[in-house]
């Protein structure tokens, strides 16, 4: 049984406010040949984040992927043979801003996102793609991101910032194709940033470009300000009973208001609990099972946030 469980009237911002790093995978593991134009695969998941799923556009007729286990589409730019090998100079296509995969990154409500990396690997078939860059909404999808290459002999970066699959005759899946992101455009985001990952130079239309194990990193923090956040315990908020004898609380919004949802945070940012709370104005919470700590609840109004602190001691 809880013998005590106190709220305090300001939440420390150095224990609750710092980044929580995060390395988000896509692993395409429930792709096939009839997923069609989305991936169905689980998205990743990380404190702070929503990450959408990869769809595909501009690829015509072609409304499946050529393979199984990675987002491979065919249908892309010509403007490769195989008679100019592995030479970039001797490639006549150009990138088709009509023809790309897409995904979305959004920072949840009240949190801030800073991406620092995107990697991934990808796959040809014989008559593929032959050029690759990745753009994002940041800059409208006019630029190529700053690209470089890891730890793989055959691809290469060339003008500005494409990838190039160097050996004509490789198909096999090659790691190493890296983003670097800094400045102001992906650091304390506070709304969704869209990423395009174009392909060209392919040998035939029949030529396929695939990608896998796309891997963002970064990291999420509680934002200071959406809408309004308050920090204090003099808020429109009523935390009740304190202490409790049973573990058991309930949030009251003074002026009736509903509330939309509230979370259950640990000191590193973690959510422990969630309660959508069907916009109501009385949430009942019941944290009997929680092991000794500090603790946030951040709670949910309209584009309110409020946050706070409670300790919970068996």
């Amino acid at each position: 049984m809880i013998k005590k469980l106190l709220t305090t009237t300001l939440v420390t911002s150095s224990l609750f406010l710092g980044a929580q790093s995060f390395t988000a995978n896509y692993s395409f593991a429930a792709i096939t040949t009839s997923t069609g134009l989305v991936d169905p695969t689980p998205t990743p998941t990380a404190t702070g984040v929503t990450f959408g799923a990869f769809s595909a556009a501009g690829t015509g007729t072609v409304t499946n992927p050529n393979a199984g286990g990675r987002f491979s589409f065919t249908n892309w730019s010509i403007g490769s043979t195989s008679l100019t090998a592995s030479t970039y100079s001797l490639m006549t296509g150009a990138l088709d801003t009509a023809k790309y995969y897409k995904v979305s990154i959004t920072p949840s409500v009240g949190y801030y996102l800073s991406l620092t990396n995107i990697s991934f690997k990808t796959q040809r078939s014989g008559t593929g793609i032959r050029s690759y860059a990745v753009r994002s909404s940041a800059s409208s999808f006019t630029a190529n991101l700053p690209a470089s290459v890891g730890t793989s002999t055959n691809l290469s970066v060339q003008g500005l910032n494409e990838f190039f699959w160097v050996d004509d005759n490789a198909t096999t899946g090659k790691i190493g194709s890296e983003i670097n992101l800094s400045g102001a455009s992906y650091t304390s985001i506070s709304s969704p940033l869209t990423f395009k990952f174009y392909a060209w130079n392919a040998e035939a239309a029949g030529g396929s470009f695939g990608i896998d194990s796309v891997t963002f990193s970064g990291s999420a923090s509680l934002a200071t300000s959406v809408g309004s956040v308050n920090f204090d315990l003099n808020s429109n908020f009523n935390i009740y009973p304190v202490p409790s004898n049973d573990g058991v609380l309930f949030i009251e919004n003074k002026n009736a208001t509903e509330i939309s949802k509230i979370e259950l945070m640990d000191v590193l940012g973690n959510v422990v609990l969630t309660n959508n709370a069907n916009n109501e104005s009385k949430i009942k919470l019941n944290l009997a099972d929680l092991p000794n700590g500090n603790y946030f609840i951040k709670i949910s109004s309209g584009k309110n946030v409020t946050v706070k602190k409670i300790v919970v001691i068996k």
